[in-house]
């Protein structure tokens, strides 16, 4: 029928019992697209849900079954009908800018998407057009001043020597809005993240200041540090903890709280309270998970981090149907003092405020007393310890002196003063 078009992928996985550290063929999904909506379906392989070592990609919203998922119509400027869980695999802007310029200047479909970018893509997941998966990729061993250069010279429009070209690749695949790449170190894969075009201040300095601090907080964070980049600039530095293994050849299945939640992560949907009721459901060890996911959120709100969406918390998986929060990733004080938050404390109010954080508490599996104690400790943390993880990461007194007022206003804005701090 005229106006209708089909559009095949097959879905693998990186298994961690497998002996070959190569993907397997696990699911196929297909989208039928007529004028402005998107229909389909979802599968797994019959041999693959034979395998012993089998893992659904989703086990609250694709759990493994023989029969198929349909993939209700839905508009195409609302998503379409590719699944949450598949959508978290999907690059944002800064991978689409790369993508694009990999094919001359042409925004690459979500089909494209997901079949350019699975060498560094977060999680287990990689797409193919047939049943064949493809072949694991070497780890990349490229020099960080040739990748900040590849960077800089895309951000600017100027032209990109070749051999810097394929550089840009390692930040195909990856989230969020900063440039970055992928990079090996110490036998070790590393996320870089690198200066924007037009950056008023050093965010790489400002984020590893912020994940000191939410170290000393008891808030898992993965390995980190800054290197100088030339140009007086800085690169942020940290550990991939979705790869293990020898140089880095194994990968570990992640899914945000988007896809844990089926939950569009640009919507003002969801919440801290949601997304605890899916820890306390999956989770290996629940209380653990409970106070942490507790202490970030109270984190985010002492530090001014508002940029805490759904896509910036997300589940590892830990064996069987079980997963355990990931590490934070993705924590830097936003400096605007606005008030709200990205992901709602409670669902009903983006409002951001130290007593809605202790009024949640029960639904942390803490008590009201236990919860203000954490606020105090962490509060006692963020406002008595800042000034030191500034000095250690050298933040010019400028970006110092703009931190502090932030630090005094955010008192102020989620109401510390309730609470003696």
């Amino acid at each position: 029928m005229s106006g209708i078009s089909e559009s095949t992928l097959y879905v693998g996985l990186y298994l961690a019992e497998a002996e070959a550290k190569a993907p397997v063929t696990a699911a196929l999904l297909r989208l039928e697209r007529s004028a402005l909506r998107e229909s389909g379906y979802f599968a797994y392989g019959l041999g693959y849900l034979a395998r012993p070592g089998a893992m659904a990609l989703n086990p609250l919203y694709l759990p493994l079954q023989r029969e198929t998922f349909a993939l209700p119509s839905r508009l195409l400027r609302e998503g379409g009908a590719l699944p949450l869980t598949v959508r978290d695999a999907l690059p944002d802007a800064w991978g689409l800018r790369v993508l694009a310029h990999e094919l001359g200047g042409r925004l690459p479909s979500e089909r494209e998407q997901l079949l350019l970018t699975n060498a560094d893509r977060v999680g287990a997941m990689v797409f193919s057009e047939s049943r064949e998966m493809p072949l694991p990729e070497a780890p990349p061993h490229d020099n960080l001043a040739d990748l900040a250069e590849a960077v800089r010279r895309l951000q600017y429009d100027m032209d990109i020597p070749k051999p810097l070209k394929r550089l840009l690749l390692r930040g195909g695949s990856l989230g969020g809005a900063r440039p970055k790449a992928s990079f090996m170190h110490d036998h070790a894969l590393w996320l870089a993240k690198f200066p924007a075009a037009g950056d008023p201040l050093d965010v790489q300095k400002l984020e590893a200041v912020a994940m000191g601090l939410a170290m000393n907080c008891g808030i898992r964070v993965p390995q980190f540090m800054t290197l100088p980049i030339g140009r007086a600039e800085t690169a942020f530095l940290s550990r991939r903890f979705d790869r293990f293994g020898e140089n880095a050849s194994q990968r570990l299945h992640f899914l945000s709280a988007s896809a844990l939640l089926d939950i569009p992560y640009e919507s003002s949907d969801g919440s801290y309270i949601e997304f605890a009721r899916v820890i306390r459901r999956l989770s290996l060890r629940p209380a653990a998970d409970l106070e942490e996911l507790f202490r970030r959120m109270v984190f985010n709100l002492l530090i001014d981090n508002s940029d805490d969406h759904l896509k910036n918390h997300g589940m590892l998986w830990a064996g069987g149907e079980r997963y355990v929060l990931s590490p934070a990733y993705d924590i830097v004080p936003q400096l605007t003092n606005l008030g709200y938050q990205m992901l709602s404390i409670d669902g009903t109010t983006q409002v951001s405020s130290l007593e809605l954080a202790i009024n949640a508490a029960p639904h942390f599996d803490l008590s009201k007393d236990k919860a203000s104690a954490i606020v105090r400790e962490l509060a006692g943390v963020v406002y008595g310890q800042w000034w030191l993880h500034a000095k250690v990461q050298a933040v010019p007194d400028v970006l110092r002196t703009r931190l502090q007022a932030c630090f005094q206003r955010q008192k102020e804005v989620i109401g510390a003063a309730g609470f003696g701090l």
